[in-house]
């Protein structure tokens, strides 16, 4: 099959929402860690649709047609329960390329009929598929064309930072892992199927990450990190945590916007920049400003973007206003 075309979350989860309104089956590729498990979740929770997941990799092709009985001196298939039988929702047959040749030439029919020997899929229920690429190095297989023509389209997911911090933000991922990948974006995820190790930076680990920061030993963190992330990313990371717990109190900052000290270290103005960030209400809102208004241009973009994020109601303050009036084209 030719590559996809990439396409960040946001577009993708557009796509799969027009997709499911007109009851088409689609595949989402892309490297594991990336989120494709998470966004058709998110879709069918936002369409407020029930989901069923089903993990291709871990099935038999007895296990779709299901277990035969003799009825009136006839073999009859009874299909298993966890395919559905009423009402409406998303069927999602994940780890697709991963599964067997034998199950995926199971689910031809599936996919295209709706049908799997005696059982037929109700109406309302919609199928989405996800996989990774083969050459991903995940044991995943080369789709047939006769599969893969049975999909409205394919779509291929790719990382985008400012999508990603956006959901940290809403998430309460801490504010120590967006300042860092700002710095550091490339590492959002670092994949290569070459490498040693048992995992590699990627969102769904960053996301786990931030659960336990906080809550280790200083001494335990680069060890920790460094089995979650691998340990050129875990090393990075656990200098610029460094550099984060050494910032200025952010409270004397507000207090004096004017006259606090504006750092020139780019690692120290992201982290700076992310601190501020969570810490903005409308009460200090006009100080905030008053400060970051002293940064470099590039960095005032990344403290508004993520501010906004986490605080909207900035948007609506006569600071912002006035800042984006001599700058608005800097956030588009």
């Amino acid at each position: 099959m030719e590559t996809p075309v990439s396409v960040k979350p946001s577009l993708a989860i557009a796509i799969l929402k027009s997709g499911l309104s007109v009851n088409v089956p689609m595949f989402l590729w892309g490297p594991p860690g990336i989120g494709k498990s998470q966004i058709v979740a998110q879709v069918a929770a936002d369409l407020n649709l029930p989901l069923i997941d089903i993990r291709a990799v871990l099935l038999d092709p007895v296990d779709l047609r299901g277990v035969p009985s003799v009825e009136n001196g006839t073999t009859r298939w009874n299909p298993p329960n966890f395919l559905p039988t009423e009402g409406e929702g998303v069927l999602f047959l994940d780890e697709l390329s991963q599964a067997p040749d034998s199950v995926q030439s199971s689910l031809l029919q599936l996919v295209l009929d709706r049908k799997l020997g005696e059982y037929c899929m109700p109406e309302g229920w919609r199928i989405l598929a996800a996989g990774n690429r083969v050459t991903d190095g995940t044991f995943s297989r080369k789709i047939s064309k006769a599969l893969g023509s049975r999909f409205a389209t394919h779509l291929e997911l790719a990382v985008d930072l400012d999508e990603w911090c956006a959901w940290a933000i809403d998430n309460n991922v801490p504010s120590e892992i967006i300042g860092f990948l700002r710095l550091r974006p490339e590492l959002l995820h670092h994949f290569d199927a070459k490498a040693q190790g048992n995992s590699f930076p990627c969102p769904r680990v960053w996301a786990n990450v931030g659960r336990f920061l906080g809550k280790l030993p200083v001494e335990a963190e680069l060890p920790f990190f460094a089995g979650a992330l691998g340990f050129g990313a875990a090393a990075e990371f656990t200098s610029f945590l460094e550099v984060y717990r050494d910032l200025p109190d952010i409270e004397s900052i507000m207090d004096n916007p004017d006259k606090s000290e504006v750092p020139e270290e780019p690692s120290v103005l992201y982290a700076l920049c992310g601190a501020m960030s969570r810490k903005i209400t409308p009460d200090n809102a006009s100080a905030a400003f008053h400060y970051m208004q002293r940064l470099p241009t590039e960095f005032q973009v990344v403290w508004l973007r993520d501010a906004l994020q986490a605080q909207p109601t900035l948007a609506t303050s006569k600071e912002f206003s006035r800042w984006a009036k001599d700058n608005g084209d800097l956030l588009l």
